[in-house]
Parts: structure tokens; sequence; C-alpha cells
């Protein structure tokens, strides 16, 4: 089952190791995690995405208990910038489609809100 995502500044959790974010269409990784929400993520990567382009990708989260997950869910490129790092892009993607069980990971990997 889809949910469909609002969008709005939702809190963020940054990753603080490498996490690889691959097209599952093309077995290609689009670059590494920066950050994710419930709503969007934003990746570094090598190459400049295309305007608005939609992809189907996969990553791994850890829960609580160190267990892993694998995510799969669609996105769709919001903006995407030069790095400061030469051949480097920061992309933001919007989540377009997330399974009921993908959301549940996304969201206990987050955590909960800041007060």
């Amino acid at each position: 089952m889809n949910r469909e995502f609002e969008q709005r500044r939702a809190p963020r959790k940054r990753a603080t190791s490498p996490m690889p974010v691959t097209d599952v269409m093309t077995d290609r990784v689009l670059g590494q995690l920066g950050n994710l929400s419930a709503t969007g993520m934003l990746l570094l990567g090598p190459h400049a995405p295309l305007h608005g382009g939609i992809h189907q990708v996969a990553f791994t989260l850890h829960d609580a208990q160190h267990r892993e997950h694998r995510v799969e869910i669609g996105i769709q490129e919001q903006w995407h910038e030069p790095a400061a790092s030469a051949g480097q892009y920061w992309s933001g993607y919007r989540i377009v489609a997330a399974s009921d069980e993908d959301v549940r990971a996304i969201d206990e990997w987050i955590g909960p809100p800041a007060d």
C-alpha cells in the first residue's frame, strides 16, 4: 500500500556513516544518503540528476536492535547543485511512494521529534 506524503518541513536525521542509495531499475548507486525525513532525502552523488526525475531506490536502515531493513521507495528530484567537492552534487528528493513497512522503518530510524 502506498502513502501520500505532504510537502512540508519534516524532522530529518543525518546519516553518520556511508549509506549508498541504489536505483533499483539500473542497479547504479545514485549517491550516499546525506539525510532522511518522512517526506524526502538528501543525496551526495557523482552525477547531476535529471530535473524532476523519478527513481525507484533501495537502501538499508538499521533499527534500534541493529537489525537491517532494506527500504525501497519512489523518489522525485526537486533540486540539485554542485557540492564543494569537484564532480559531486547535492540533490534533494521528495518521497512519492513507499510501503507501510518502509514508512515504519524510516520513522523508527529517524526517531521521535525533538522538543
